[in-house]
């Protein structure tokens, strides 16, 4: 059995990080584990982004990627009920609260 070369390692880089990508991208990810309190089961939420970049010429699609994951809620289970409690992202909403002022700002402007 012959070694690889540094350069067919190098090669073989872009189709593991694919690869992890993938694996990444799963429901495990979205449904964390469950948390046992007192009767109440609680099991945290996350959504989950991917996105796989092509090389030119890869047929399989292999290549650079990244995974961005952000909470969104908790499923809550008592007594038999089910409830979904949403988390509030303060980062996207300070985002659209900037992004609101500066277009008030721009119009404001302009008259």
């Amino acid at each position: 059995m012959a070694d690889r070369s540094s350069s067919e390692d190098a090669r073989s880089e872009p189709g593991r990080a694919g690869r992890a990508v993938r694996d990444q991208v799963s429901s495990k990810r979205v449904f964390g584990e469950r948390i046992e309190l007192d009767g109440v089961t609680i099991i945290p939420v996350a959504a989950v982004h991917g996105c796989r970049c092509k090389k030119s010429g890869d047929a399989e699609g292999e290549g650079c990627g990244f995974t961005s994951t952000r909470p969104v809620g908790l499923v809550v289970i008592r007594d038999g009920n089910v409830e979904w409690k949403p988390t509030l992202d303060l980062v996207r909403l300070a985002l659209i609260g900037a992004v609101t002022l500066g277009l008030l700002a721009l119009l404001r402007h302009r008259r």
